[in-house]
């Protein structure tokens, strides 16, 4: 079959999802709305908002962010033709439905809850909780469900006599990657689904920060062991602050106290302190969510540090913080509904170009605060949208971790590791990743004619004249065509070469340019 014919395949049956999937959901769009409104407030005093992004930026831009790669040349040429006026808000919530977005999502979530299995001493905890978690996110199951599950998995990790091993039961992930410490549970715990940072307060009183000591190892009792001091006394569970002779009990970090029952079971504790975290009540739990989702999205958070979120910290836009909060818990900690929300609001539709002139005058540095959210930030790829989007790129198939043999996911992993970025928004290249993408493996392997199903289909089309080849190689590394400029420039470099193969090699060359460019390696 053609490339054309293959092209038009896939474009019919894009267009048969379109044209069924089921429209933004109204709350969504409702919040998205809101989100406008009180970000507006902000734009009147502080920044003119940036002008809304074209299609094809958009486009590559959702794609990212939704599912963790680019789009294929097939999904941009059907989105830019499509002439639907909601055809933004229809792929978005195609995306979001997709298994694709839970497996990226899994990879986001698992690294904000257990980062530490992006070390080589628990690098095995990832391949064991993003599949169940990217089963949660493919239920759309509740975020306060998905949390509550991680931290009350039984204690013994092994099925009850007479009963087979429960598939939909939580990995132990989270406590492995704590070393089953109560003091870095407690830690772990506050930082991952609280946005609180108890750190400091485990060996101090520190002069300017809300937590005690105390209250640290207070926290961190809830996962100690039962234990009985004389028969003549319950179980209970009690724990020594470190280097000291005080000993405490569980007690929660706001006044309330949960009520205990009389019989303490080695998960008695963990279940009080989940049931606590997970109530919609609960102050922190929902603030943290949507805090954390919307530094994924918009670059920072409307509270940084993320892991600050004591109240000594004051919001970029409080109002905000606190509707997204109390919608969130209200939608019953829908994920999806809140990210749908977010790319349904016009600051995630506009351009990564700042609007200068608004902050021109007395007192400012001539830059946009990106805290305004007047435009949207340009991101460096993580590791895992890289190696995915340049397999795009050559039209090779996307590995999987849950599909592929060992020595693939461990040649994925190695190449994730070496771009790993802790921050998006403030990522650059070093020099190491900059020849890695040069002259790694999979740069050698996705411009190698022989293995880059793109380039052979390209150069091998009888019907593409040189303009349209170097016009799929830009659609298909950066989701746009090329400008005017571009193609005169490429089209010249290619054509002076009369022979088949040298011509090969010259467009083999504007496809390594144009992978290795600043505009392949970023989300704009």
């Amino acid at each position: 079959m053609s490339v054309r014919r293959t092209f038009l395949s896939i474009a019919l049956a894009w267009n048969t999802v379109i044209s069924t999937a089921v429209a933004a959901a109204p709350e969504a769009a409702a919040l998205a709305r809101r989100i406008d409104a009180l970000l507006a407030e902000g734009h009147q005093k502080q920044a003119e908002l940036a002008p809304l992004a074209d299609d094809a930026t958009f486009l590559r831009r959702l794609y990212l962010d939704a599912v963790g790669r680019i789009p294929t040349v097939a999904e941009v040429r059907t989105f830019l033709e499509a002439q639907s006026t909601d055809k933004r808000a229809v792929l978005t919530e195609e995306l979001l439905a997709s298994s694709a977005s839970a497996r990226h999502f899994a990879t986001f979530w698992r690294r904000t809850w257990i980062p530490q299995a992006d070390t080589p001493q628990f690098v095995g905890l990832s391949a064991e909780v993003e599949p169940w978690l990217a089963a949660r996110l493919r239920e759309n199951s509740p975020y306060d469900h998905i949390v509550h599950a991680l931290l009350t998995v039984p204690a013994s990790g092994k099925p009850e006599a007479g009963k087979a091993q429960d598939r939909q039961a939580a990995p132990r992930a989270f406590f492995a990657a704590s070393e089953y410490k109560p003091e870095n549970l407690a830690a772990n715990t506050a930082r991952a689904f609280l946005g609180v940072n108890l750190d400091c307060a485990q060996c101090h009183d520190h002069p300017f920060s809300r937590w005690t000591r105390e209250q640290f190892w207070q926290t961190a009792a809830f996962f100690a062991r039962p234990t009985r001091a004389t028969e003549a006394l319950p179980v209970r569970l009690e724990l020594a602050i470190a280097n000291t002779d005080q000993v405490v009990t569980p007690r929660l970090l706001v006044s309330a106290q949960p009520a205990w029952p009389e019989n303490i079971e080695p998960d008695t504790g963990r279940h009080l302190l989940a049931d606590w975290i997970c109530d919609k009540q609960n102050p922190y739990l929902a603030r943290n969510g949507v805090n954390r989702l919307w530094a994924y999205f918009f670059g920072a958070g409307l509270i940084e540090p993320l892991d600050d979120l004591s109240g000594e910290n004051p919001a970029s836009h409080p109002r905000l913080l606190d509707e997204l909060a109390a919608s969130f818990a209200d939608s019953g900690f829908d994920l999806r509904f809140l990210a749908s929300a977010y790319m349904s609001t016009r600051i995630y539709q506009s351009t990564s170009r700042p609007q200068a002139s608004a902050v021109s005058g007395p007192g400012t540095s001539g830059s946009v605060d990106p805290r305004a959210f007047a435009y949207m930030p340009i991101r460096a790829l993580t590791g895992e949208q890289l190696y995915a989007s340049l397999r795009v790129a050559a039209a090779l198939p996307v590995e999987r971790e849950d599909l592929d043999s060992a020595s693939v996911t461990a040649a994925r992993r190695r190449f994730t590791a070496g771009f790993r970025v802790d921050r998006p928004v403030a990522a650059q290249r070093s020099i190491m990743q900059a020849l890695a993408l040069m002259n790694g493996e999979l740069t050698t392997e996705v411009t190698d004619f022989a293995t880059s199903p793109l380039l052979r289909a390209t150069v091998n089309s009888p019907f593409l004249g040189t303009p349209e080849r170097v016009q799929t190689l830009f659609l298909a590394t950066l989701g746009r065509l090329p400008a005017d400029d571009e193609l005169v420039a490429l089209v010249a470099h290619a054509s002076r070469h009369s022979d088949e193969g040298a011509a090969g090699r010259a467009l083999a060359d504007i496809f390594w340019a144009l992978i290795n460019s600043s505009e392949f390696n970023t989300n704009r």
